[in-house]
């Protein structure tokens, strides 16, 4: 077995310890509003997932609280990206509505 770290993988020196810079984060929030969120019920209110970034998802007790958090936590995933120099996934293209 390979002792070699995947290229995703983060290391411990790339961890967060200061605020994004606010270009960043507005930066980020642009793109964020033009991903898709899919909003579905669960048991407990409504999650919302982003098919680019299966591991960003929110949870809330209303559609649009599902749909405000699921795209906060998103705004925050890219600005990470960016702020670490790594390139944010797509947007998907679909023809379905975006909430």
């Amino acid at each position: 077995m390979s002792q070699t770290r995947g290229r995703n993988v983060v290391s411990y020196e790339e961890t967060r310890d200061q605020p994004f810079d606010p270009e960043v984060v507005k930066q980020a929030q642009v793109l964020a509003a033009r991903y898709h969120i899919d909003i579905r019920p669960v048991a407990d209110g409504y999650t919302g997932t982003v098919m680019e970034f299966p591991t960003v998802f929110g949870h809330g007790p209303s559609e649009e609280a599902a749909l405000s958090i699921t795209r906060e936590l998103l705004k925050w995933a890219l600005a990470y990206l960016i702020e670490t120099g790594r390139t944010p996934a797509a947007e998907c293209s679909s023809s379905a509505p975006m909430k």
